[in-house]
């Protein structure tokens, strides 16, 4: 008999992405295991290009903020609800962490479920498995791996293999290499100034190398600024609404300069080398897990990192690629 797992987390990307480890542990520590996982629509295919999931079930979350949306949301929400109840899961981890989350992981029936307390009386009458991992000293990946591990009384890998995931470049390619520059950043403090990598972008394309500039709906103020830039220099401009074109146009180039966002984390798990840019986030607990990377931080002003040291670090990596 299968033993059936319920994996839950909706945000954000890279979160998710770093959850990875997590599922593949548990689809070998469980040889004969059906693994579901719960996520935003926006994000399901990122766990189809994984390998790892044997079934995804989705919410559309932004779906709720829209008058058009709402009520196809909804009615998608009560009919995911309703699968989960009857999948006769045998354990469910909660690795969001959200009230709702924790609400479905009661609602899927499984009689293990799993998630952090976080001094709240609902969750401690939810999970009957808290976890005891902790969030804030190790690597998040490491974290989501302590978390199913010890949920199972087994015993944490050492060492960890880094998330990948399979896609092919797609329509988009143009047999060129790209040296990709992602802008974007949830906050305005996280984001390194499109004047910065504008000027990163002028170093790189005199040296020879093709640019590839990613926007996402979050920065489409920033688009007036990039786009005749890009056009001026001819350089590649993406803007992306939606997952698979995301992750096809960063498999065609071959170094991405990120924040500290999900991209970089897509980038990484493509096999890039990666270069992150961070502000208040911990580059110990979040960076991306990239075979080749590096990153900067500035805590008081991102934009103190200069130009000139994220130049000398695309070319050593771009130099060791070579190589």
């Amino acid at each position: 008999m299968l033993f059936k797992i319920l994996v839950i987390r909706w945000s954000g990307m890279g979160d998710i992405i770093m959850t990875l480890p997590a599922v593949k542990w548990l689809k070998e520590h469980f040889q004969h295991c059906h693994i579901s996982y719960l996520t935003d629509i926006a994000f399901a295919a990122i766990l189809e290009k994984s390998g790892l999931v044997d079934s995804i079930a989705t919410i559309d979350r932004r779906g709720f903020t829209s008058a058009k949306r709402f009520f196809s949301a909804a009615a998608g929400t009560a009919a995911t609800v309703y699968h989960l109840r009857g999948s006769e899961f045998n354990m469910a981890f909660d690795l969001q962490g959200f009230g709702e989350t924790a609400l479905l992981a009661l609602l899927s029936g499984a009689p293990v479920r799993v998630g952090r307390i976080k001094d709240s009386s609902l969750r401690r009458w939810i999970y009957n498995t808290p976890i005891q991992a902790d969030w804030i000293s190790e690597h998040r990946s490491r974290y989501f791996i302590r978390t199913v591990a010890e949920a199972c009384a087994a015993t944490v890998p050492a060492v960890i293999d880094p998330p990948e995931l399979k896609t092919t470049p797609g329509r988009y390619n143009s047999g060129r290499a790209y040296v990709g520059l992602n802008i974007g950043a949830s906050t305005e403090s996280r984001r390194w100034s499109e004047r910065h990598f504008i000027g990163l972008a002028k170093r790189l394309s005199g040296r020879g190398y093709d640019i590839r500039f990613f926007l996402g709906p979050q920065e489409k103020f920033l688009a007036e600024t990039i786009r005749p830039v890009c056009q001026e220099h001819h350089w590649d401009f993406v803007f992306h609404t939606r997952m698979e074109p995301l992750m096809e146009t960063i498999a065609e180039c071959r170094l991405l300069v990120s924040n500290d966002t999900g991209p970089g984390h897509l980038a990484a798990a493509l096999g890039l080398p990666v270069i992150t840019l961070f502000s208040s986030g911990t580059p110990e607990n979040v960076k991306p897990l990239a075979k080749e990377a590096r990153w900067f931080r500035n805590e008081t002003d991102i934009n103190q990192i200069t130009v000139s040291e994220v130049e000398d670090a695309c070319l050593e990596l771009l130099k060791s690629e070579k190589d």
